[in-house]
């Protein structure tokens, strides 16, 4: 049935490919609007798809494009044949008659025939994983629903011809009066000031050492945002959840960190305020271990959404997560992408933790910069907040293991000094900063986890 299926042509309209670029080509009114409005990938025939990439790429690079420019670009590089020759080429615009807002109509039903044919390739993807058995039921479930809601998306993204500002300014003042429906806080209230608390659809990059205190910091904002009403699911690639969750019980019970790993050390009274802690662990937040793949995390986040709601999403940490890609810069991007994704999806804030790659001859240890961020143009361009620690003793291994250490949200161009040492007790403070990594900051206090 998949072979008869994909026998048959694809859904298209070889006359309104054909039509659309000559209203292009032909100069009309609105030739910007279409190409902003389609995609060399649209195109279902050959010809048209090689005239299309000129087309757009003459626009990205700021050109007017017209049958001249086109003709020229198509014989430099060689592809004139690729394109169906020069008779074909000069003819595409012959008896085009789209006025006004047709072509830009006619633009748009390309992109709907293009999306019917993806479509179509999904649905005999899955039906052949199914057949073949590749996957249980429900792996490829949940990548049918992934790829057929990107197509949505896309079909969204093509037919949204926005709002007006009228519009706009109207759920604006709204927001303003009524606030967002989420505020996620770290505990850190000179931070928690300058950003207001981060929203639904954010991500927030948390970067840093090995060892400076990325997972703790994490916990920090699980736990108040947990206190705030608002419920968490903790994806962690590096330790258990029963681990996870020992590294909470011990401040809150007011233990020492090493006699979690050395229970002979445990008194029965520490024991007992273990148990009193644990007693009031959140029954809603939930931790996903083990092997963490895209597609796992998804779907979690997906039943929490419905089960209990879902307004933060912590992944710890980047390089643990399975992701499609041909090496790791291009499974760093897809990351990312999708912790974008999944945040706009599910209207949940997302917490994506990334380790910062060892420096290399020449840099400046003691000022860790987003340079050393693997895939750091996909994740800085996804990111609504990037947050840059630096402790001095995990950098030099001297001074005190408690030491402070530095936060810096780059995007927003402030700096901040917080102890991480102590999820308890710790010393806060904040300069505004042009934008580089800084030292210089100002005395503070924060609240700590209790």
């Amino acid at each position: 049935m998949g072979k008869e299926t994909l026998a048959r042509p694809l859904p298209h309209d070889d006359l309104l490919e054909r039509t659309v670029l000559g209203a292009v080509l032909g100069g009309h009114k609105q030739a910007a609007e279409i190409l902003d409005s389609i995609r060399q990938q649209d195109f279902a025939n050959a010809f048209h798809r090689k005239i299309a990439s000129v087309l757009i790429a003459a626009k990205e690079a700021g050109k007017i494009p017209n049958l001249l420019t086109t003709y020229d670009t198509l014989e430099s590089n060689g592809q004139i044949e690729q394109a169906g020759g020069v008779a074909y080429v000069s003819s595409i615009s012959d008896g085009v008659q789209l006025a006004g807002d047709s072509a830009l109509f006619a633009a748009k039903r390309i992109r709907s025939l293009s999306a019917l044919g993806q479509i179509v390739h999904i649905a005999d993807k899955i039906q052949t994983l199914a057949f073949e058995r590749v996957d249980n039921a429900q792996q490829i479930l949940d990548h049918a629903i992934e790829e057929l809601s990107a197509v949505a998306r896309d079909i969204e993204s093509g037919e949204d011809d926005g709002q007006t500002y009228f519009d706009a300014a109207t759920t604006a003042l709204c927001e303003l009066r009524q606030g967002p429906r989420i505020k996620i806080f770290t505990d850190v209230d000179r931070l928690d000031q300058c950003t207001g608390g981060f929203r639904e659809g954010e991500v927030v990059l948390v970067t840093a050492e090995t060892g400076t205190g990325k997972s703790l910091f994490a916990s920090q904002i699980r736990a108040r945002a947990c206190r705030d009403g608002f419920h968490t699911l903790f994806c962690s690639g590096e330790m258990r959840a029963a681990h996870l969750v020992k590294r909470h019980l011990a401040p809150e019970a007011d233990v020492e960190p090493i006699k979690m790993r050395r229970e002979d050390l445990l008194t029965t009274e520490d024991f007992e305020a273990l148990i009193t802690a644990a007693s009031h662990q959140c029954k809603r937040c939930r931790i996903l271990d083990g092997e963490l793949e895209l597609s796992r995390i998804r779907r979690a986040a997906r039943k929490m959404k419905n089960r209990e709601g879902l307004e933060l999403l912590i992944l710890d940490y980047d390089e643990l997560i399975e992701a499609p890609g041909k090496d790791e810069f291009e499974q760093q991007k897809q990351i990312a992408r999708k912790a974008k994704s999944i945040g706009m999806e599910f209207h949940c804030v997302v917490i994506l933790i990334s380790q910062l790659r060892k420096s290399l001859s020449g840099e400046d240890v003691a000022k860790p910069s987003l340079q050393r961020l693997y895939g750091s143009g996909a994740k800085m361009k996804h990111a609504s907040y990037i947050v840059l620690a630096d402790r001095p003793y995990v950098r030099n291994m001297v001074g005190r293991r408690k030491g402070s250490a530095f936060i810096c949200p780059e995007k927003q161009g402030w700096t901040h000094r917080a102890n991480f040492g102590s999820v308890r007790h710790s010393e806060t403070s904040l300069q505004r900063c042009p934008g580089k990594y800084s030292g210089v900051s100002l005395d503070g206090r924060r609240k700590g986890i209790t």
